[in-house]
């Protein structure tokens, strides 16, 4: 029992120091690992020097001396390991690679309506494929393929649930992982989002994910946390009714903020791409600019209906985040002349992986499991 406490006290310590170095974001000295921890110089050095035998960790140049020799500046070795994550959307399947650090290394998008059936699993297999050799990801280093879906995954059934949003019911993930030859994790798109945009935050603060695009939905991380809800349909901010009389939403109900602030809106109802609507908006298009500026206004109620519930920052993502920046000074004045307690919208930002937060997130999953076993 004695050399099993040893040994796990020797790996939380390892662990501890690595995940200084991580978070610190810039390298560090030994001095500075073992007054943050509260470690002897030796045990550091110990550790550390086990680290640097596993590749984790590297030496990235020297500190300025204030006498005697200069310390080294000790950093992470970000390419150790990479992971891949994968979002399966309504038309496209959409892939990156980060390493990490959840810093992004490549990413593609391959053009394949989403179906749940033998055809499209075998085809997601080859497009991870082509992905990985395109971009000559060593798989030696690839620690798996986190999936994002657009609905709650079932583990205990092998199923996901979709949103009414897709063409398709459910999805069959023990058939889409039975072709890819790499672990596999699957998670909510908006999940994903909310889990890439917090790992980046500095400050680990609480923290609300919007998912914007055909479907809305989002992410709630409370405490460093998530909250999934009882029946893990926490976050599902699309179905707030915000006009009983609105228009009918995919849900069945009348008047749900998705209804109003799904990316169709820009694009499938008017018949044209998203790209085509945001270029006819900055060609001041009269047509689009009334429909932006509605689904600004139906947007900054749903933010502030949120913002007075949970008193936290909302971060945008999805779709729409890739595209709402030159705006969002627009919605944060919308939000400070609806808020109910003082504020200038700046609780409002938008995810700085803009659109491939999703996927990132879906990766971040093997990063964590990497981690914790450190």
């Amino acid at each position: 029992m004695a050399t099993f406490n040893t040994a796990e006290l020797r790996r939380q310590n390892r662990n501890r120091v690595f995940r200084y170095i991580y978070s610190s974001g810039h390298p560090v000295t030994k001095q500075d690992i073992a007054q943050a921890l509260s470690l002897s110089l030796p045990t550091v050095g110990q550790n550390l020097k086990e680290l640097q035998e596993a590749n984790l960790l590297e030496f990235q140049g020297t500190f300025d001396s204030t006498g005697g020799r200069k310390p080294r500046a000790i950093g992470v070795s970000n390419n150790v390991r990479c992971a891949i994550g994968v979002y399966l959307g309504h038309r496209r399947i959409h892939l990156a690679c980060i390493n990490i650090r959840a810093q992004l290394i490549c990413s593609q998008r391959v053009s394949r309506p989403i179906a749940n059936d033998d055809a499209y699993a075998s085809f997601l297999a080859q497009a991870i494929e082509d992905f990985i050799q395109t971009n000559e990801i060593d798989t030696e280093r690839l620690l798996g393929i986190g999936i994002a879906v657009c609905g709650v995954p079932q583990p205990d059934t092998g199923k996901v649930t979709m949103s009414p949003v897709q063409p398709v019911s459910e999805l069959d993930m023990n058939l889409l992982a039975s072709h890819i030859p790499y672990p596999v994790i699957f998670e909510n798109d908006a999940n994903a989002g909310g889990l890439a945009t917090w790992w980046v935050n500095p400050e680990k603060r609480n923290m609300v994910y919007m998912f914007l695009h055909r479907g809305l939905g989002g992410a709630m991380l409370l405490g460093g946390t998530p909250y999934h809800g009882s029946t893990l349909h926490g976050g599902e901010f699309g179905h707030m009714r915000i006009d009983p009389n609105g228009p009918v939403c995919g849900c069945g109900q009348k008047g749900c903020l998705e209804a109003f602030c799904s990316t169709k809106r820009l694009s499938e109802d008017l018949g044209i791409s998203i790209d085509a609507f945001f270029e006819g908006l900055q060609s001041g298009n009269a047509e689009y600019q009334k429909i932006w500026e509605e689904y600004l206004d139906h947007l900054a109620i749903g933010i502030t209906n949120i913002h007075l519930v949970l008193d936290c920052q909302v971060v945008l993502g999805g779709l729409l985040g890739g595209y709402i920046g030159p705006y969002l000074y627009d919605l944060r004045a919308r939000l400070q002349k609806l808020a109910t307690f003082e504020t200038d919208g700046s609780y409002c930002t938008i995810s700085s992986f803009g659109y491939w937060a999703t996927c990132v997130g879906a990766a971040l999953n093997f990063v964590s499991q990497f981690m914790d076993q450190i």
